[in-house]
């Protein structure tokens, strides 16, 4: 490497850059990355209970999920996490749970139907089998198998597909770098297992095929369950939004972002699939989910440290993609 491309070549990110935020006191704090799967849920919850909550984008790309301030909230690194005053709830499940618990009655509608009834447990099995789905592995898996013939969505098309595979070392090497000072070594040391063994799981066709016949022995169940209905009803439960369509409907999402549509249930495959899933992006929480490329750009590179953005432009949006994925 020229003298003159060193000077210019991104340093590698020190966790130590990032601070502790300044934060609102008064509302809702979600930290979360747009991209990343329980994110997104946990964002369809809010957008469909209507609560009112502030935004912080986690800078997955340089790592400010193992900054200390942040594994300070959640010892894991992981995203989505609330803060609601003295209460930091992190893990999807436990945050759904405490919203539902905390926003009832007429302003905030109901997601779960009461317990210790039929539409209840039916609402468990969607919720069971999709957090069985290991989608993360199936996102990155669709990078690397150009069989399969996909039709990805924008921006994870071309030179993004593959700069995310690249920045998979990467990704590796920022939670060992944050195990040498972590407090709870642990946790992260079973993320990193987690992560090392989920490449191992979608480089191989054979074990990748597994998953791609789970996803699709659910979305069968699913058809079968919607074709009998009786009467049809608009969603899963009734007339009224579960959350198990938000489970279903952000499965599909990120199948569709991916290209897998023609793939499980287009070309009359699945056509009950097909029709609710036409129904879900019309909904309004749907259409807020997904910012502009642009605003997330935006986003993030305020928040990355000085002494990372030399240079730094080509692979930013490709190694974005890739953290939020690799979170899942």
């Amino acid at each position: 490497m020229s003298d003159q491309a060193k000077q210019i070549a991104p340093l590698p990110p020190t966790l130590q850059d990032f601070k502790a935020p300044v934060l609102p006191d008064n509302k809702i704090v979600l930290f979360f990355h747009p991209y990343n799967f329980y994110s997104q849920k946990v964002l369809l919850v809010l957008y469909e209970k209507k609560i009112d909550f502030f935004p912080y984008v986690v800078d997955l790309n340089n790592g400010e999920q193992y900054s200390s301030w942040f594994l300070s909230l959640n010892p894991k690194g992981d995203v989505p996490v609330i803060q609601d005053g003295a209460f930091v709830i992190p893990n999807s499940v436990a945050i759904i749970n405490y919203l539902e618990s905390k926003f009832r009655g007429e302003k905030y509608p109901s997601l779960k139907p009461p317990h210790n009834s039929k539409d209840y447990d039916d609402v468990m099995v969607y919720e069971h089998a999709v957090s069985r789905l290991p989608v993360g592995a199936l996102s990155l898996g669709s990078f690397i198998h150009d069989d399969l013939r996909l039709t990805p969505k924008a921006p994870f098309v071309g030179p993004i597909r593959h700069t995310c595979l690249k920045n998979n070392e990467k990704v590796i090497d920022l939670i060992r770098q944050s195990l040498e000072d972590a407090a709870n070594k642990n946790a992260l040391q079973q993320k990193l297992d987690i992560q090392i063994r989920r490449w191992d799981l979608v480089t191989s066709r054979t074990d990748f095929q597994r998953v791609l016949d789970a996803v699709r022995t659910f979305l069968l169940y699913v058809e079968q369950e919607l074709s009998a209905q009786a009467p049809k009803t608009e969603w899963l439960m009734g007339d009224e939004i579960t959350l198990a369509d938000i489970s279903l409907g952000l499965l599909l999402h990120r199948l569709y972002q991916l290209g897998f549509e023609n793939y499980y249930w287009t070309f009359g495959k699945l056509p009950g699939v097909e029709a609710y899933f036409l129904r879900f992006r019309q909904r309004e929480s749907y259409h807020r989910l997904q910012p502009s490329n642009y605003a997330i750009l935006r986003e993030m590179w305020a928040r990355t440290p000085g002494n990372y953005k030399i240079g730094a432009g080509a692979g930013f949006l490709g190694m974005a993609m890739f953290a939020a994925f690799a979170h899942k």
